[in-house]
């Protein structure tokens, strides 16, 4: 992640990078549109909802397409 925190964006960030470690424990790599799309989040950009649409329409896609 590249965006350092203000003071309205600490919770974000703080939970972000949770997910993150957590995710490579788990030995996942967060994609490069992962990274971007959680970097939008912190940054107030996009919303929690937003990010799991765009995920839902992305993958639904691929499966039907």
């Amino acid at each position: 992640m590249s965006i350092k925190p203000d003071s309205a964006n600490k919770a974000r960030y703080f939970n972000v990078a949770n997910v993150i470690a957590s995710a490579k424990i788990e030995g996942i790599t967060p994609t490069q549109h992962l990274e971007q799309s959680l970097n939008d989040y912190i940054s107030g950009k996009k919303s929690i909802a937003e990010l799991l649409e765009e995920t839902k329409l992305r993958h639904v896609t691929l499966r039907r397409g």
